[in-house]
């Protein structure tokens, strides 16, 4: 399946391939954006290990001359350290602005390698190839590029579109339990924000023997990657549309950095966040409170948190208060009339926000 992703203002787009068996045919995919014969590959250790040596053999019989740059795998990797040591390796070998960044590995690597490139000489070509379901339904397409500050989320960043995004559903296989039920959080926002039809999808699933497994999980990638591809189409800058995207975020965001980016996989964040905002959606944007209902019982049969295990602390609430979404009058935040829809609000004061918040600490 290809999905072309269009952006306003710009003469050509970009496709995202999802098949089977694109981990060894990415070379020959990647040659063409590549005018100086040269791949920057960047991958983590995990990913390395299973599929690292497989993308540099494609790369090197499609003729590209590869140097190889290992992360440490997780969110902490995502850090102006990485992308500094990075732009300082490229430079040391002497890659020039015709060379090709090949971004191989989850949300992280896609968000470090292809910022990274978006500095490199004022700006290289990059190709996103996403391993994770988080990744393949969301992170690698889009354009947005970036890295945490102990401040927030995704405060140092850019929009650097990559050339082609290159998603190969098996290398769900490889996938933890856990890494899967992260990604599923952000399918599960895209089914609430404006496609039910995917939240009845995934309610199937789980009354199925098997469960959400990473093989049925193909259908849902797509899905949700051509929904993304429709948001950067209407709004690459996030000036209006793709501010939807943000639901369950700006909570999930600040549970992130509050935690020193260690304690919560991204869509584990997000889903706590996704139930405080589904909960405010009753209170200021009138959703069915069983809908809300509904929503959190799905992210509990996915396994996913839903609750706070302790009282959220002072960095937690700083990082709320210096969110980057917080509008002109008060904290901005994406909610749900009804499920299929939202809409942007922005919150006079963070009161009611804040007791939502303290709502979700599990009581023992």
């Amino acid at each position: 399946m290809k999905i072309r992703v269009r952006v306003a203002g710009r003469p050509t787009g970009y496709a995202v391939h999802v098949e089977s068996g694109l981990l060894s045919r990415v070379g020959p995919l990647a040659l063409p954006h590549a005018p100086g014969g040269r791949a920057l590959l960047v991958t983590d250790r995990t990913v390395g290990r299973l599929y690292g040596a497989r993308v540099e053999r494609s790369l090197t019989r499609a003729g590209l001359r590869v140097s190889r740059a290992t992360l440490p795998a997780g969110e902490r990797a995502k850090s102006f350290a990485t992308v500094r040591s990075l732009c300082e390796r490229w430079a040391k070998e002497g890659a020039g602005r015709d060379a090709l960044v090949v971004a191989l590995g989850g949300g992280v690597v896609s968000d470090a390698a292809g910022f990274a490139a978006s500095v490199f000489g004022r700006g290289i070509p990059w190709i996103a190839v996403p391993t994770t379901l988080l990744a393949q339904a969301d992170a690698a397409i889009g354009g947005k590029v970036g890295v945490n500050l102990s401040a927030g989320k995704n405060l140092l960043g850019a929009y650097h579109h990559p050339r082609a995004v290159l998603s190969d559903p098996d290398a769900l296989a490889t996938l933890t339990p856990r890494a899967v039920r992260s990604g599923l959080a952000e399918v599960v926002k895209m089914g609430v924000i404006c496609r039910p039809a995917i939240l009845r999808q995934l309610w199937r699933l789980c009354d199925t023997p098997g469960g959400v497994t990473p093989e049925a999980s193909g259908p849902l990638v797509a899905a949700c990657a051509a929904e993304k591809a429709w948001f950067v189409a209407q709004d690459e800058r996030d000036q209006g549309m793709r501010l939807l995207l943000n639901f369950g975020h700006t909570v999930g965001h600040a549970l992130e950095a509050a935690e020193g980016y260690g304690r919560y996989q991204h869509g584990e964040a997000v889903s706590i966040g996704m139930v405080a905002a589904a909960r405010l959606s009753v209170i200021a944007a009138g959703l069915d409170p069983v809908s809300a209902l509904e929503i959190e019982m799905l992210l509990q049969r996915l396994k996913l948190p839903t609750r706070l295990r302790r009282p959220p602390t002072a960095r937690f609430w700083n990082a709320l208060d210096r969110d980057k979404k917080r509008g002109r009058k008060g904290a901005r935040v994406v909610l749900c009339p009804a499920i299929g829809s939202a809409e942007v609000y922005e919150l006079t004061s963070l009161t009611t926000l804040r007791q939502v918040v303290l709502s979700l600490i599990r009581r023992s």
